[in-house]
């Protein structure tokens, strides 16, 4: 039997390299699906860390209320507990901490009768938060201790380098001795230097300030920074302290990542062991245990994509070889008969056809090792694995070689039981499609085909990571069902093709139809033509859809074009820097979690708000929307109907308050500002108590730039304990702006809740650049109680009109004309449902709200509230290099929709997807070529006779040659049609259902199928001019093979 095998080998070693060559064709895309699905994945993770942020990353470990004499030890003690954690990854610490509030010397903060308090607060590295603006840097173990001031305070205070100052006891505490302290500097905090930890958030003092130890507000000037070793050591009691460690992920590997997880997510409890009750309370905070299940996540649904690739490839190569087979078997046809004849038994034929199988299967598992490599390699070095940092030198995985190998016997295995089966007999008109279209396969792959579509389609909404089966089958399921179906709608047409062609004059077109349509072996490559061609046209459109989903998705992520996520309230003016650096239409931004009444979302997920300038939505806002609408339309609908006119404030105005009060007793009021610049950004300005004596008191400064505008004034009357109570005052009070532009509108004023009539008669005159505000002030009720003015430049907006999204909508059933109630910080907002969007800029697929920030503003600053809420910057259209120059102000994370597309495009957790596409195209061609060579090589060798015949009446070989190629062009370009038009049914029904978010939810917006015309065309036009240079090129060669031998032969 060996040697029948090695004599049959050297008389067809065409044929069995082309087994051979499927094999190893389908054994190669498998095991390159498998390294991408592996190795690229693995690699993708940890690439995926290496890249990530700060935020991301950092461990940080929290501490609270820790007496004087543990503090040091405590801060040891936390930072071993967070760099244990991180071991054996390199990493950085900063430790920073805050004392308790204590007392300033009474005369340290004139024209209030509320006693000043400050804190300390030290870093180890000060220099780098901080820049200097005069004097020098305090130093270490200095008697006078030394430290520095922020600009802000220095200037409410009044000190400069050299001051000294006596703090007193501890608010609220236990007796400490006093310290004295000596000014050697004052610096400016640097944005994005982890300010937002501060206290005071570097703002420098707070009037009124809610400590939480201290039942009454205080105000509070501070930092006084001083070195950290000296804060820990001169007998404070320190309110907070953080220490936080940054690991050193440029080359990690999955198991120390996954130790560092397991060993942050514990030290918590281990902090809480080792500080014991040193500390009032403590906690451990990192975002990396999240960051790499989110990374984990991602891989895993990019992992399940890939491989639907990997079966969609794997069955195509199952049928190129079937057809191989039967090829092979009808060449073997009048040989297997023959073996038959002298004795063989069928186990005998069984044994010789799995020797060869497993021959071929080892042969090839040992070229698609190498291959599969090579091939992967090669992907690694191409867009976009490449540009996501995933280039590799080939690699040999034991995952790669199992799958090689298992895949390669697998498809022998279709050899064995091809040719084991009993083939038709000679002359036998029966062919094997029919065979399975009589038996009803075809359609009960259909009716497969319609149940993976239909659990596909029902797969839920929510977040899943695993490789489902259902998603996995689904597209090679459907794409094989109708590549069935369009081979059973085929031959109609042929045989009606045939009828119309015995019309016309001369043999060469109807001989030609005639064979097409009658002959049983013209479409035995049918399902393969037809498979191959639909794989090939979906594997191009779900890319498209694929990518188009992820730029759907990266639009409606960030919302903008450019979003600055702010770590600190913004300063006035601010709004002017960032256009400036942006070069776009710049807006400031509101994007936070609300309560909708008593609402406050499901599932852990509250509502969103989000609120820009809406006059500009269609230069700021993205995100695709239903029907015809536009951003520009939907902001109309929300925007106000004109601007706020206020009081031009120019560069440096000093502003003062003056104002007379009747009655007895002493009155004073609290002055507030709110400054609004040329980008809509609103900043409130707060300043000391004022006496109402008549006396001009100028403000402390509220901006050192120019181009704002004064469009708020809120005045809280407060009472002396020597004013009679029960009585009443008429108060009257001038805000003056030096230089300042009378406004273009009126002004409104109001009284405050939550008893507003305790102001009554409110008023408001605008004389010039100046505001006199006036009132009855009701004098009854605790000294404390509101009795507050607000002057503002617009009216009462009223209920404010959103947009809400459709999950909002659905879950407390809003619709258009319903009013709610939302709260902003801790101000509730009547609002009116305007608007239903299929999702809010920024907040995709949650229960989120859209509201005009101009207008969200004044209902809150109408109830006396002055408070901006802001928490970005928007800009749209910026110009080249924006998200560099906006990165480099320091003024918090900057993310751009660019950037958030490739991220999800062709980040490295993603990049995968689109490299497994790009290998199935050329692979079902390949597969498409070779099938079509092999189907129409032995066609010809078995029609050789037929060929001589023709040629012995007289038919010229150019005649011949057409009616061969006729015939084959009449079978291939309908089956290349139909193949194209199943890959776009399958690209409409199923490439969306396939597409997910990179956590592994539904994407929002929904993915929208995508054919791309000139892609497809191209693949079209090349398959056709390849299927037809390989066909032209074995029948000019088979033709000319044929003469009289043959005839010589059959008689």
């Amino acid at each position: 039997m060996l040697r029948l095998l090695v004599r049959r080998a050297g008389a067809q070693w065409p044929l069995l390299a082309a087994l051979l060559g499927v094999v190893t064709v389908g054994a190669t895309l498998l095991g390159t699906c498998a390294l991408l699905t592996t190795r690229t994945a693995e690699r993708a993770y940890e690439v995926a860390a290496a890249r990530a942020t700060a935020d991301e990353v950092d461990v940080t470990a929290y501490t609270g209320t820790v007496e004087a004499p543990h503090a040091s030890a405590v801060a040891a003690g936390a930072r071993d507990v967070i760099t244990g954690a991180l071991a054996p990854f390199p990493t950085t610490t900063h430790t920073r901490a805050s004392s308790i509030l204590r007392a300033l010397p009474p005369t340290a903060a004139a024209g209030t009768t509320v006693a000043p308090q400050t804190y300390l607060s030290g870093m180890d590295d000060l220099p780098a938060r901080t820049q200097l603006s005069a004097g020098r840097w305090p130093q270490p173990a200095k008697t006078p201790v030394e430290a520095v001031l922020l600009e802000q305070t220095a200037q409410v205070l009044g000190v400069a380098p050299g001051s000294r100052l006596r703090l007193g006891a501890e608010l609220a505490h236990a007796a400490v001795p006093l310290l004295d302290i000596t000014v050697v500097g004052v610096v400016r905090p640097l944005p994005g230097a982890g300010w937002d930890r501060d206290p005071l958030v570097a703002t420098g003092y707070a009037l009124g300030y809610l400590d939480g130890r201290f039942g009454q507000p205080v105000n509070v000037y501070g930092p006084l920074i001083v070195d950290l070793t000296d804060l820990l050591t001169t007998g404070a009691t320190i309110d907070r302290l953080q220490v936080t460690a940054h690991p050193d992920l440029s080359r990690p590997t999955r198991r120390d990542l996954d130790a560092a997880a397991g060993a942050v997510d514990g030290a918590d409890r281990l902090l809480a062991r080792t500080l014991g009750d040193r500390v009032g309370l403590e906690r451990v905070y990192s975002a990396l245990p999240s960051t790499l299940r989110a990374a984990d996540d991602q891989r895993r649904v990019t992992a399940a994509v890939v491989l639907a690739v990997a079966v969609l490839g794997g069955i195509l190569a199952a049928t190129a070889l079937a057809l191989a087979a039967r090829l092979a078997a009808g060449v073997r046809a009048d040989e297997t008969a023959l073996l038959v004849a002298l004795g063989t038994s069928p186990r005998q034929l069984a044994a010789t056809a799995a020797v060869e199988a497993a021959t071929l299967a080892a042969l090839a598992a040992a070229l698609a090792v190498p291959a599969s490599s090579a091939v992967h390699a090669a992907l690694t070095h191409l867009p976009p694995l490449d540009g996501a940092g995933l280039g590799t030198r080939p690699v040999v995985t034991g995952a790669q070689v199992l799958t090689v190998v298992a895949g390669a016997f697998a498809l022998a295995a279709v050899l064995i039981v091809l040719a084991v089966r009993p083939g038709p007999a000679p002359g036998e008109r029966r062919q094997r499609r029919e065979l399975l279209a009589r038996s009803g396969a075809d359609l009960l792959l259909v009716a497969f085909a319609g149940v993976g579509w239909w659990q596909l389609a029902a797969q839920p909404d929510a977040a899943t990571t695993r490789a489902d089966v259902v998603r996995v089958l689904a597209p090679a399921l459907l794409l094989a069902a109708g590549a069935a179906v369009a081979l059973r709608l085929v031959l109609p047409a042929l045989h009606g093709a045939d009828r119309l062609a015995r019309r016309a004059r001369g043999l060469v077109l109807p001989l030609a139809a005639f064979e097409a349509a009658r002959r049983p072996q013209a479409v035995a490559a049918g399902l393969l033509i037809g498979l191959a061609c639909a794989a090939g046209t979906f594997g191009v459109a779900f890319d498209a859809t694929w990518h188009r989903s992820q730029h759907d998705q990266a639009d409606v992520s960030v919302g903008t074009d450019l979003a600055l996520t702010l770590t600190t309230p913004p300063d006035a003016g601010q709004g002017d820097t960032v256009a400036d650096a942006t070069g776009g239409t710049v807006s400031p931004a509101v994007d936070r979690g609300v309560a909708v009444g008593q609402w406050l979302g499901s599932a852990g997920d509250p509502p969103r708000l989000v609120a820009v300038d809406a006059a500009r939505a269609g230069a700021l806002l993205r995100g695709r929307l239903d029907g015809s609408r536009t951003w520009s339309g939907v902001g109309a609908a929300l925007a106000p109907a004109a601007p706020a006119a206020g009081i031009t404030v120019p560069a440096g105005a000093a502003i003062t308050v003056s104002g007379t009060a009747t009655g007895d007793g002493a009155l004073a009021v609290t002055p507030r500002l709110l400054l609004q610049d040329g980008t809509g950004l609103r900043t409130p300005c707060a300043a000391p108590a004022v006496p109402l004596d008549a006396a001009p008191h100028r403000l402390p400064p509220c901006s050192a730039g120019g181009g704002l505008r004064l469009v708020a004034v809120s005045l809280k009357v407060e009472m002396s304990e020597s004013v009679i109570a029960g009585g009443i005052s008429q108060v009257a009070v001038t805000v003056s702006v030096p230089g300042g532009t009378p406004p273009a509108g009126p002004w409104t004023a109001t009284s405050a809740p939550p008893v507003p009539g305790q102001v009554a008669n409110p008023a408001v005159a605008v004389t010039g650049a100046d505001l006199v505000l006036t009132g009855t002030v009701q004098l009854n009720g605790a000294p404390d109680a509101a009795r507050t003015i607000v002057a503002t430049a617009f009216e009462d907006p009223g209920p404010v009109p959103v947009a809400v999204s459709a999950r909002f909508a659905e879950e407390i059933g809003a619709e258009r004309g319903m009013p709610l109630s939302v709260t902003v910080g801790t101000t509730p907002v009547p609002v009116v449902v305007a608007e239903v969007l299929p999702a809010i800029p920024s907040a995709p697929g949650t229960a989120a709200l859209l509201a005009d920030l101009d207008l969200l503003s004044r209902a809150i600053a109408v109830t006396g509230d002055l408070t901006f809420p802001v928490d970005a910057w928007w800009v749209g259209h910026p110009t080249g290099g924006a998200a560099d120059r906006a990165a480099a102000l320091r003024l918090g994370t900057v993310t751009t929709r660019a950037e958030e597309t490739t991220r999800l495009s062709a980040g490295p957790l993603r990049a995968g997807l689109p490299a497994a596409l790009r290998l199935l195209v050329p692979a079902a061609a390949l597969l498409l070529l070779a099938g079509v060579v092999l189907h129409v090589t032995c066609d010809l060798q078995v029609r050789a006779l037929e060929v001589a015949r023709l040629r012995g009446i007289g038919m010229a070989r150019r005649d011949i040659r057409t009616v061969l190629l006729g015939q084959h062009a009449a079978v291939l370009v309908p089956l290349l049609v139909a193949g194209a038009v199943v890959g776009g049914l399958a690209t409409r029904l199923v490439a969306p259902l396939m597409v997910r978010s990179d956590t592994g939810a539904a994407p929002v917006p929904s993915a929208q199928p995508l054919w791309p015309w000139a892609a497809e065309t191209a693949l079209l036009l090349l398959l056709l001019a390849g299927c037809a240079v390989a066909v032209a090129a074995v029948v000019t060669v088979q033709v000319r093979r044929a003469d009289a031998a043959h005839l010589r032969v059959a008689s």
